[in-house]
């Protein structure tokens, strides 16, 4: 049985109106609604979960039936099987997955989900949280089931969610599957590749370089050293080094070319070294 139908075969028992529970419980009669409707679904560790729970315990009460508790009718929801426990940094991790995989235009997302651009930015990088995870994943979802419709996103999404591509094709059915999956706990790993493009995401060059007053280091008129024109590297530490190395010369170069770093390193073995990001 989902939340929904529990919370409704409730009313039905005591029997109640759903202005009592709304007033007695302190809920909105929109939020009454919508848990009503199973548009949405209380997060078990809320103060609203916990007003609902005893208010009918209260109301039952008030009926005659002191048998049934607030206790009890929290353990009879908690049996529900669409009950989500939300953990926003689950949320977060998830979220940025979608956005690395999809290549998701952040503007356009922000216009459709009416989310600010800056609140998206901070609840990425995990300097904010999101007020009503529910909410935001059910517009997310509606988003990205919306726009991402061609072969090579559905063919994504179906190896993400350990399904066929051909089944994503309902965009009724990839909302449901991109819904549950933003809500859903899977072990986070702090060395993948979504936590390392977050990373590279939070971080902001121009205050790094007024740190590290890099924007008033001078250059010698002349170069005390000769860069070399090329130098051999072996494996995958010293593939970063490489990398770091070709970036030092475009710095300390005087050339007002253009530069373009082409690297094949895979990106798991980049994301186990946290500092190199800011390196």
């Amino acid at each position: 049985m989902n939340f929904h139908e529990k919370l409704n075969e409730y009313i039905q028992m005591l029997p109640c109106t759903a202005k009592e529970l709304s007033e007695l419980s302190g809920l909105s009669a929109a939020t009454l609604s919508r848990y009503r409707s199973g548009e949405r679904v209380p997060d078990m560790r809320s103060s609203a979960f916990s007003q609902l729970c005893s208010a009918i315990a209260r109301i039952s009460e008030h009926k005659g039936n002191s048998t049934l508790t607030a206790d009890a009718v929290r353990e009879s929801f908690l049996s529900c099987e669409d009950l989500v426990t939300v953990d926003r940094e689950q949320l977060r991790y998830n979220f940025n997955t979608l956005i690395s995989l999809l290549n998701i235009n952040i503007s356009r997302l922000c216009q459709y989900t009416n989310y600010d651009t800056s609140t998206i930015f901070r609840f990425r990088s995990g300097s904010r949280q999101i007020a009503e995870p529910e909410k935001f994943a059910a517009v997310i979802a509606g988003y990205i089931a919306k726009e991402m419709d061609s072969a090579s996103e559905k063919a994504v999404l179906a190896e993400l969610f350990g399904c066929t591509a051909e089944s994503l094709a309902d965009p009724s059915v990839r909302f449901q599957k991109l819904q549950t999956y933003l809500l859903e706990a899977k072990g986070k790993r702090e060395d993948s590749v979504s936590h390392f493009l977050s990373k590279l995401d939070a971080f902001d060059l121009n205050e790094y370089i007024k740190a590290i007053h890099f924007d008033e280091l001078k250059l010698p008129p002349a170069m005390p050293f000769h860069l070399p024109t090329s130098k051999s590297y072996f494996g995958i530490h010293d593939m970063m080094e490489s990398e770091l190395d070709f970036l030092k010369a475009t710095v300390l170069s005087r050339s007002m070319e253009s530069v373009i770093m082409y690297s094949d390193m895979p990106m798991s073995e980049m994301a186990k070294d946290p500092d190199f990001p800011k390196k």
